[in-house]
């Protein structure tokens, strides 16, 4: 077993063993890393082979922490083929956790204060205790909601909670215009419906700037769309999904609430859950949830009930875990979150 560096010349070997993988997340992808960079970021991408095939993927960033600091991130990540050993997962670890700390000296600055990692769902919990990582609260979600487009849209549909599905049914009969693109123009429109809900929701959302960089470059390998409900030629409802591998995902929406009436945003959700099948997508994820006991419980229950009644199963994730290097540095970091 070895570990690999991916280069630009490997993209494509990179992006097709991730999106050969069931459910892999964009956030690995090649594509999200090039985006992270055009934000300021530095990227690594990482791989473990055996007997020359790729079992393991790491695409790690760093994130910039003032005074100087930093640290290195892998979102969904380490991401491991199903039917690994233990024995194989630790090893892989190990040689991710060991490349992870050259990184740091590479910097010239050992200023990184810790490399977290928040893995997806085949990662073998052991490895934590092994390597003595730190449980931390999770940054990407811990719960989401996940449709099986494989199943009939009549099984989609009776899926359903009752009220969901006379939603759409009503919106049907609204003069509601649906499409999708990846234009500018329509970006803003996306953006302040955003802003609209999340003024209404006490939600947070990223600078102008930070969707504007995302749509320059996903566009560029087609996996970013803005999808409006407009009513006589006015946007009353925006979502911006993505999509990658076997899976869409829909990741953040707006609406206008004065046109809460005509049910635009259960009726979009449905063209795009549409779409996805059509285009051969295995899953579509709705990206967040908080269920009973997840710290996001009050705050996201209005989502929650939204997304839950469009069906689906539940999957919870590991959450976050960190490996620290700087214990003195990564106490001030945790004391310094209370208060920012």
């Amino acid at each position: 077993m070895r570990l690999v560096e991916f280069y630009d010349i490997d993209r494509d070997i990179y992006d097709d063993f991730l999106g050969g993988q069931p459910h892999s997340s964009f956030l690995q992808s090649w594509s999200w890393g090039d985006f992270q960079r055009r934000t300021g970021n530095k990227i690594w991408r990482l791989g473990i082979k055996e007997s020359n095939r790729i079992i393991a993927i790491a695409q790690i960033i760093s994130h910039h922490l003032p005074l100087d600091k930093s640290y290195l991130y892998c979102p969904r990540g380490p991401l491991f083929v199903a039917g690994l050993t233990k024995e194989q997962q630790e090893t892989a670890s190990a040689l991710f956790f060991s490349k992870a700390r050259d990184i740091c000296y590479l910097t010239k600055k050992d200023n990184e204060i810790f490399f977290r990692v928040e893995p997806d769902n085949n990662f073998n919990e052991s490895i934590a205790y092994t390597w003595f990582l730190q449980k931390q609260k999770a940054v990407q979600p811990e719960q989401s909601i996940i449709l099986d487009l494989f199943l009939s849209e009549e099984e989609l549909l009776s899926r359903m909670q009752q009220k969901t599905r006379y939603n759409i049914t009503l919106a049907t009969k609204k003069d509601l215009f649906i499409r999708h693109t990846n234009s500018v123009d329509d970006l803003n429109k996306f953006l302040l419906l955003s802003k609209i809900t999340a003024i209404r929701a006490g939600f947070h959302l990223w600078p102008d700037k930070y969707y504007e960089r995302m749509l320059a470059e996903l566009a560029t390998s087609k996996m970013i769309s803005i999808w409006l409900a407009e009513e006589k030629g006015r946007a009353i409802a925006a979502n911006l999904v993505l999509n990658f591998g076997d899976t869409v995902t829909y990741l953040h929406g707006g609406s206008d609430h004065k046109y809460r009436n005509l049910m635009a945003p259960h009726f979009l959700q449905w063209q795009q859950i549409l779409w996805a099948k059509q285009n051969n997508y295995h899953y579509y994820d709705f990206w967040g949830i908080a269920e009973k006991g997840n710290p996001k419980e009050k705050d996201w229950a209005g989502i929650t009930r939204f997304k839950k009644g469009f069906g689906g199963e539940l999957v919870n994730y590991h959450g976050a875990y960190d490996l620290v290097y700087d214990q003195k540095w990564y106490h001030l970091y945790n004391f310094s979150k209370k208060f920012f």
